[in-house]
């Protein structure tokens, strides 16, 4: 029996792993909707329910929402999706899941500039 030649559309250059769209790779709790918005969700410690933590424009903004409400639940030792830049938040473990919401919100909409942490005005 001859084999069949299987062709992929998954890029295996450098090159066309560079040309990929950012939209395809993934941060911890994390993902696309139909529409193109990105939400971000985080499940407690030791049990099935979840908390929301929003809806974003970009990955990006979901998955630091995941890394602060990560930080909040576990602590400096929560596996983050970007742990060159984990975040600082005050109150941490003894949040409530209101309280995480909003810390998880105001982290992804910040804007950080070499260490320095802005937060972007709601109008």
């Amino acid at each position: 029996m001859a084999k069949k030649s299987c062709s992929s559309s998954t890029p295996t250059t450098g090159e066309e792993l560079q040309a990929r769209d950012r939209s395809e790779f993934k941060f911890r709790g994390v993902r696309k909707r139909k529409w193109g918005k990105w939400v971000s969700e985080i499940r407690l410690p030791h049990s099935r329910d979840r908390i929301w933590l929003g809806s974003y424009d970009s990955a990006e903004k979901a998955a630091r929402a995941f890394d602060a409400a990560q930080f909040c639940l576990r602590g400096r030792a929560g596996n983050f999706n970007f742990p060159d830049n984990p975040p600082e938040i005050a109150g941490g473990k003894g949040m409530t899941s209101a309280e995480i919401q909003v810390a998880a919100a105001r982290f992804a909409n910040a804007t950080t500039y070499e260490g320095t942490t802005t937060t972007t005005e709601e109008t």
